[in-house]
């Protein structure tokens, strides 16, 4: 027997599938390395830990800032699907365009990677939001465990192939290890536009 009905929370677990690859590639592996070895690569280590600071103090600050106005937004129901879209689009672009930020220009892959948090952020208030909408109250812990898990997945996967990228770029028609990385930077956006555009929550 079909259930349609559940495929709208199961939609919304994909999400996280598809959005958890920006945390592990960007956020937790390979951003704050590049950074100190290859965007800011002329600047002494304590400067770059000092410029990768302030580039998260202020995505932060922004995400503070912008938390009370996204909150009320997100009450509001028929703005959270599209107000995600919008926000996710922000993260997409501003990871896809780390690709283009040549060694050196730390102040460009600052401003993206401070531009992509908050939209990876932004995108997850209204994401988490809609649970409430795809899920009956007594589903919802398993839904979001659900999500949770294919988030666990979905980021570890494309995480294993970015270490691969990286490891052995010959094997992807890569010319270095920096080149794997930035290219990672592109597999992330891809992955997060198509597999968050496959989870359509009706």
């Amino acid at each position: 027997m079909r259930h349609p009905e559940r495929r709208p929370a199961v939609s919304w677990a994909l999400y996280d599938w598809a959005n958890s690859a920006f945390a592990t590639t960007v956020m937790a592996g390979f951003f704050p390395i590049f950074f100190k070895q290859y965007w800011s690569q002329d600047t002494a280590i304590t400067q770059s830990t000092f410029y990768l600071g302030v580039g998260n103090s202020i995505s932060s600050l922004v995400i503070v800032l912008l938390a009370p106005v996204l909150g009320a937004m997100a009450d509001t129901g028929g703005l959270r699907k599209r107000m995600l879209a919008a926000f996710a689009t922000i993260g997409v672009v501003a990871t896809g365009a780390l690709y283009l930020v040549e060694a050196g220009m730390w102040p460009f892959a600052i401003l993206l990677y401070a531009i992509a948090v908050v939209g990876f952020s932004g995108a997850n208030t209204f994401y988490d939001a809609l649970l409430i909408i795809v899920a009956p109250a007594g589903k919802r812990h398993r839904i979001s465990a659900l999500g949770f898990s294919l988030g666990y997945l979905g980021g570890g996967l494309l995480f294993l192939i970015n270490v691969l990228m990286t490891l052995q770029p010959q094997w992807f028609g890569l010319a270095s290890a920096a080149e794997g990385v930035r290219w990672s930077f592109i597999t992330v956006a891809i992955w997060w536009a198509v597999m968050g555009c496959a989870a359509d929550m009706g």
